[in-house]
């Protein structure tokens, strides 16, 4: 049998429960050997609740650990290059939050550090590891509409209007195309692969002058649009839906984010009839599944989809969206 993957968790981020402590206890072959925060009552009192081992002094003491073999990264952005960088120098896997980075020469900084290393860095691009998704790619893939011709992909949802709030904070990579809008960058991506050229947006900004909803567009080399939107304004319902639209029909895919909450994935004829609903859609969360491919992947030596070069070419269309939208010194601090 495999040696358990243990975990080490930089911070104690309100994310960190459902994306990997949760997990943790589902998967099985991985431990959450340790956390450490700046504050470390907090840090304990973090601990106890999600049965992590042991509480570190310091972010330090913690990638330094010999007991520590991978690292989770959900700090705010502008520390995602910094600690990922110093977590992979001291030997450990870094699975770091979305967006990556910055900008494309911190991606590219910490992707050549995970070269140097040997270790593996992961975007948590949870979503891509449901069955749902997979099952939307298949479905492109095998020609169930056609000729791909239009993409609509959003993502939107109110994020509380704060000084304290980091998603609102120029410094720390806030915006909506950052945090939200990254989601629908991805999974045209993963649909597209390399074939994507970057062609406009558009951003209406907030008073702290990040912005509060962006629409991009992309170019298949096909022909095919793809049209991003994304707002984070207040009173913004919940969003997060996609439709492509094919020579022979089209794929409507109402949350292809957190698809284990409750989503549908459609397949509709060009006259308009509904042919194919996937499903059962699996309950098990996206964060159980992605967790368990890292820690297959960790012990095969298997290829994960949201490692390597996909990284890069994500953040390259995040830095060209915002140049073109007249911010890019949100991105260059």
């Amino acid at each position: 049998m495999a040696s358990s993957l243990r975990i080490g968790l930089l911070g104690a981020a309100r994310i960190t429960p459902k994306a990997v402590c949760e997990p943790a206890h589902v998967v099985g072959r991985c431990s959450l050997r340790g956390v450490a925060a700046r504050d470390k009552q907090r840090a304990s009192l973090f601990a106890e609740e999600h049965g992590i081992e042991e509480v570190f002094d310091s972010y330090e003491s913690l990638i330094e650990s010999d007991e520590i073999d991978l690292i989770y990264n959900p700090l705010p952005i502008n520390r995602h290059a910094e600690w990922t960088i110093r977590a992979l120098e001291a030997g450990k896997h870094v699975l770091c939050e979305k967006p990556f980075a910055m900008n494309v020469e911190e991606a590219k900084a910490m992707l050549a550090a995970a070269r140097k290393s040997g270790k593996r860095v992961i975007e948590a691009f949870h979503y891509r590891y449901h069955p749902a998704f997979a099952a939307c790619m298949d479905w492109i893939g095998s020609g169930r509409i056609g000729e791909v011709r239009r993409v609509d992909a959003d993502f939107s949802v109110q994020i509380r209007d704060s000084d304290d709030e980091i998603r609102q904070l120029p410094e720390t990579g806030g915006g909506a195309m950052m945090d939200l809008g990254c989601y629908p960058l991805s999974w045209a991506l993963n649909l597209f692969g390399d074939n994507l050229e970057f062609v406009d947006s558009r951003a209406e900004l907030t008073a702290r002058g990040v912005d509060e909803s962006m629409q991009a567009r992309l170019q298949h080399d096909s022909g095919a649009f793809v049209h991003l939107t994304t707002s984070m304004a207040q009173g913004t319902a919940f969003k997060a839906e996609m439709t492509i639209a094919g020579s022979d029909g089209l794929i409507h895919f109402i949350n292809p984010l957190a698809p284990h909450l409750g989503a549908s994935l459609s397949l509709i004829t060009a006259d308009g009839e509904e042919t194919d609903q996937w499903g059962p859609i699996s309950p098990i969360s996206t964060y159980t599944w992605q967790l368990a491919a890292l820690v297959e992947a960790l012990e095969t030596g298997a290829a994960l989809p949201t490692e390597g070069e996909i990284i890069l070419r994500q953040q390259q269309m995040l830095d060209a969206i915002y140049e073109d939208a007249g911010l890019r010194s949100l991105r260059y601090r």
